[in-house]
């Protein structure tokens, strides 16, 4: 318990907010890779992270549920389109980079066969 609570006063040492970037290599069942691209505006309200995924022309976005255990983070994000697809990114901190993994789970498989999944590190951005 007490390196529960360590790790966790550790990472709100941090700067955990601002923009945050990377690609994931994905592999589906099919054996189809893919590295796509994924950005992330995180906030901190009220000593919660939230944060949106942002689209691909840099402004807007989707909300993402940010939960948050430790050096362990997931952010989640429901696409509706077609079907659904729910994706989870599995994330910890270390050393100034979130690390970990992206899926992508297909809820309608008559249209959208193979789920995906890879790793991804996602680095923060500096303002310009």
């Amino acid at each position: 318990m007490k390196l529960l609570l360590l790790a966790s006063l550790v990472l709100q040492a941090q700067d955990l907010t601002g923009r945050w970037t990377g690609t994931a290599d994905t592999i589906d069942e099919a054996g189809t890779k893919r590295q796509e691209s994924q950005t992330f505006e995180i906030k901190s309200e009220n000593g919660k992270l939230t944060g949106v995924r942002v689209s691909k022309s840099g402004t807007g976005g989707t909300p993402i549920e940010i939960q948050q255990e430790g050096p362990t983070v997931n952010f989640y994000s429901f696409l509706a389109f077609e079907g659904g697809e729910p994706l989870r990114w599995k994330l910890e901190w270390k050393e100034g980079k979130w690390v970990g993994t992206f899926s992508a789970q297909h809820h309608s498989p008559k249209k959208w066969i193979y789920d995906r999944i890879g790793p991804i590190t996602l680095t923060k951005v500096e303002p310009k």
